[in-house]
């Protein structure tokens, strides 16, 4: 699968509902909320439903078997993070951040290498193909307007 994503227009400003959007059309993507003293891990699937009500954003399906709700107007800057790891891998994701720099969400970019350790190119290029898309940029602003 080479997905093509094509670029945006605005390069400084972007949404959570727009970049979601983006990711939720990917395979191998695992979402991750912590809180004090917990974390969920949900693999979800390509076209996984994505909904906006007001400032309350839900990724799944509420009568399904998981959902996460997103308080959109929380989210303020989303960053594009490559770790390179003690085995020689590198990880990747996509870290979404609150006014006051507080990991709200993090999204990572799973099964970009085979048990042994060599890329897989189809899954290293959606990371990189979205990256692109939103202007290489390693951090970008959210705006609830498109038009900020």
């Amino acid at each position: 699968m080479n997905l093509h994503i094509p670029k945006m227009n605005n390069l400084g400003r972007t949404t959570f509902e727009a970049l979601i959007k983006d990711i939720l059309l990917l395979e191998n993507i695992m979402i991750s909320v912590r809180s004090n003293g917990a974390v969920a891990e949900v693999r979800i699937e390509k076209d996984t439903p994505f909904r906006l009500n007001e400032q309350w954003a839900t990724i799944g399906d509420e009568k399904g078997r998981w959902h996460i709700h997103v308080n959109i107007s929380e989210a303020k800057e989303a960053r594009f993070v490559v770790e390179s790891k003690d085995s020689g891998r590198k990880s990747y994701s996509i870290r979404f951040f609150n006014s006051q720099n507080i990991l709200i969400l993090r999204i990572n970019f799973v099964k970009i290498y085979t048990p042994d350790n060599m890329v897989i190119e189809e899954s290293l290029s959606q990371y990189e193909n979205l990256f692109s898309k939103y202007g290489s940029k390693d951090s970008l602003l959210l705006s609830l307007d498109p038009q900020q």
